[in-house]
């Protein structure tokens, strides 16, 4: 039986048709029919020609552009005084704030970066705009002013790329961080701005509509529209004091702006009072996305310094070329499907002609994948081995400078600083010096500096490399850091220690300040920077943040985490960040001390030498209750302590970068929700709308530790809720604030002592019957069937009376 496919255009088989009588089918129905067809395939090919359809398969690649102020839009500038703008923009960033001579009381300058970190400080986040936040908005606009004076002083850390939900989760993560937002731009507004020293008179709300999926929308400030995006709002941009809103028409423009998370700001919605994250900064690249505006203005005018050609519009193609490119298409897969069937039928005609395969083929077949397989382990690895080994082995010694990651500062400079140090002259300005250069220090990360580690002598050290300072404290001074740039740098005081290593030399160094219970003859390490170099020994240095190994320590826990490499010395730190939300300042230690923890509660006593000390810990371990710890939380920090809790729900926690993950000792670690006994403790909690929340009977506690006890683990789950009483020994971290839809619903955020656990024990009763139900049933019964017996007893004696009292009347 042979199956006929009807043609769709006249009802007919595509195949022969037999000699057989009928009627023809109708000319004119035929050709009506391959007119409609003619026509839809026009209209499908001239959709298909439009680039917006194809945009979310081959998105559009983003366009860098750079911002040119309004006063030079009408300029035609050269490369010549292109590069004379850039050096002296050089020269006024080199006047800043780590400049000698500069004088901090000059209100003309560009800010520095110190001075907006300082400002963005004051700013009052959760509320709508206020005058305290307009010189943090103002000078971060002055900063992004243009790309040059951003290039000049760049971010100490690298822009983060980052969402709406993370600013709005954890808004004193990010507040002050440089962040990259990425949006649609659906809403442009032109402000003018307040009086101000930076010399800001307008700048741009762009409302942008996220592209991680949000649906809150993304508030960002730009001092300056680029080029594209200003065709969009002429009339806001021609007339310079004007003030307006243009809402966009779709399709929308992509704009990625680079800038500094400022603030969450409160503005009124359809649905009510919503926040939104604001970034402050300027336009770093830009998207047309089919917008004919902004795509004619990308492609006719070359970005200055964008690197982007010039190109022509293209001009739509023609119908007839349309038809005629797409009949040479059709044509074309037309051969090249009847070629690969005829391909097709050959092979399978010749496979089906062909003989067995044979054992001496199959012998030559796997010879010659072995050999094959010889080429790729001999021939390959040994190449990727050698790889491997340049990697580990690095590139030379010029990887301990320092230099390049200490802005403002060079060789002479430093080393001016340190004739200074040696000869105690010049006191004032050698402390001004030492406070910046600390600053710098402070701000870079462990793992950065142990990138740069030094790897020579310490003879063959020079100045503005990498030194390992480690030695005992043989005296130390704390002094004032001067009252001009407390306020910029953070810091009131520096120590000046002299320390001595093993060998009995000695070190001057300049750090940050540590703990108040230091003391002569602790020991300290970390890297600095030196300040001498040659055939000296490094004999002077400054470092940022020092580790501290003390002698005496507070307590046993203290003792422990040192010994388990927890940098104790910021433990006094972490006081000041108690009912916050955890921050990066966190990360120096609460993922240490999660390894420490875990070492800590299963090292066994007989391990040297810290077996003894741990075991030590363990058994003087203090029976805590959530009252405690939310009363006094400054006593418990670092401290080894023993609570009762019953958990609620558990969750699995990713470690991504590396060094965190082998502090933890995994690339997980697991977070316990749990609930606390308050007893008879009745708990008031006042929020910032001035509402006091009762909480009585239980309160939130949570649990974090490395690996989850057997009685609570699941197999291959990341997430459980599993109520289950236990007791917990382990590390006090500090009260942490995080989100709860019960706070939130009375203004404020929940706090909670945070437990980093070392040892459990399940709190379950082994007993089916703890509370003794089942006695207290046999008991009951026993007594129902006592008194049962008792009043059937007395009911015979008094029939038996009574019968015996009748026969005696007888």
């Amino acid at each position: 039986m042979t199956m006929r496919i009807p043609n769709e255009i006249n009802r007919d088989n595509l195949y022969r048709r037999r000699a057989r009588g009928g009627l023809p089918t109708q000319t004119y129905r035929r050709l009506f029919r391959l007119m409609l067809a003619l026509v839809l395939v026009l209209m499908v090919m001239r959709q298909a020609a439009r680039p917006g359809v194809y945009a979310i398969f081959f998105p559009e690649t983003m366009v860098p552009v750079q911002v040119e102020t309004t006063s030079r839009l009408a300029e035609k500038t050269d490369a010549q005084e292109a590069l004379s703008e850039w050096e002296t923009v050089q020269a006024a960033v080199a006047e800043q704030i780590l400049s000698e001579d500069q004088t901090l009381e000059d209100g003309e300058r560009t800010p520095t970066r110190m001075e907006q970190d300082s400002l963005i400080a004051q700013v009052d986040d959760g509320t709508v705009w206020r005058s305290a936040d307009q010189p943090a908005l103002c000078a971060t606009l002055a900063l992004h002013r243009s790309q040059q004076a951003w290039t000049a002083e760049p971010p100490f850390e690298p822009v983060l790329e980052t969402g709406v939900l993370p600013l709005l989760q954890q808004p004193d993560v990010y507040r002050g961080r440089t962040v990259r937002a990425t949006g649609k731009l659906v809403r442009i507004v032109s402000v003018q701005a307040n009086a101000n020293q930076w010399g800001i008179d307008r700048y741009w709300d762009c409302w942008l509509h996220p592209e991680d999926g949000s649906l809150r929308p993304w508030l960002v400030i730009v001092p300056e529209l680029p080029r594209g995006i200003r065709e969009l709002v002429p009339a806001l941009v021609s007339d310079p004091t004007s003030s307006g809103a243009v809402d966009l028409d779709s399709p929308l423009p992509t704009i990625v702006v680079e800038g500094e998370f400022v603030k969450r700001l409160s503005y009124q919605s359809a649905d009510g009072v919503e926040l939104t994250p604001v970034v402050v900064g300027h336009v770093q690249a830009v998207r047309s996305n089919g917008n004919p505006v902004v795509g004619a203005a990308i492609q006719s005018v070359p970005m200055k310094g964008s690197g982007v050609q010039s190109q022509e519009k293209s001009r739509p193609l023609s119908l007839g070329m349309i038809v005629v490119i797409a009949t040479l298409i059709g044509v074309g897969i037309g051969v090249l499907v009847m070629w690969r069937s005829a391909v097709s039928h050959r092979r399978l005609r010749a496979r089906r002609q062909q003989d067995h395969v044979t054992l001496p083929l199959v012998a030559c077949l796997a010879l010659g994948f072995s050999s094959l397989t010889v080429n790729q382990v001999w021939g390959v690895a040994p190449q990727a081995d050698a790889m491997d080994r340049v990697e580990e082995n690095g590139t030379g010694a010029g990887d301990s400078s320092l230099l390049n990651l200490l802005s403002g500062f060079d060789v002479e400079r430093l080393k001016r600083l340190g004739d200074r140090m040696q000869t105690g002259s010049n006191g004032n300005a050698a402390r001004d010096e030492q406070a910046k250069l600390v600053f710098r220090l402070k701000r870079l990360s462990e793992s950065t500096l142990d990138q740069r580690r030094p790897k020579l002598a310490p003879s063959s050290v020079s100045v503005g490399d990498a030194v390992e300072i480690d030695g005992k404290i043989e005296s130390f001074q704390f002094v004032a850091v001067p009252d001009e740039l407390t306020e910029f740098l953070g810091l009131r005081q520096l120590m000046e220690l002299v320390l001595a290593d093993e060998a009995g030399s000695q070190r001057q160094v300049v750090a940050a300040p540590l703990p108040k219970q230091v003391a002569v003859g602790d020991r300290l390490s970390g890297i600095g920077v030196a300040l001498q170099g040659g055939d000296k020994t490094p004999a002077i240095a400054v470092a940022g943040n020092l580790r501290w190994h003390p002698v005496q320590p507070e307590s046993l826990g203290w003792q422990v985490l040192s010994e388990l490499d927890v940098d104790i010395s910021r433990l006094p730190e972490i006081v000041s960040l108690s009912r916050r939300p955890l921050m990066d300042a966190d990360s120096q230690v609460f993922f240490s001390m999660i390894g420490a923890a875990h070492q800590a509660g299963s090292i066994p006593i007989s391990s040297e030498p810290l077996g003894p000390i741990a075991s030590a810990m363990r058994a003087s371990a203090v029976e805590v209750s959530p009252t405690d710890l939310l009363k006094e939380p400054q006593k418990w920090i670092g401290q080894w302590i023993r609570i009762d809790v019953e958990t609620v729900r558990w969750t699995r926690v990713s470690v991504e970068l590396d060094a965190r993950a082998q502090q933890v000792g995994s690339d997980h670690y697991y977070q316990i929700d749990a609930m606390g006994d308050l007893g008879n403790v009745q708990l008031k909690i006042a929020t910032e709308d001035g509402e006091t929340v009762t909480m009585q009977n239980r309160y939130p506690v949570t649990l974090v530790t490395a690996e989850l006890p057997a009685f609570l683990a699941e197999e291959n789950a990341l997430s459980r809720t599993i109520s289950k009483p236990v007791r917990v020994e382990g590390f006090f971290y500090r009260l942490w604030s995080y989100e709860s839809d019960f706070m939130a619903s009375h203004g404020g955020k929940q706090f909670a002592p945070l437990l980093i656990a070392g040892r459990w024990g399940d709190r379950t009763p082994t007993s089916k019957d703890p509370i003794g139900v089942g006695w207290i049933g046999t008991l009951a019964a026993a007594g129902v069937v006592t008194a049962i017996v008792a009043a059937l007893a007395f009911a015979w004696f008094n029939r038996r009376g009574d019968r015996l009292a009748r026969q005696q009347r007888v």
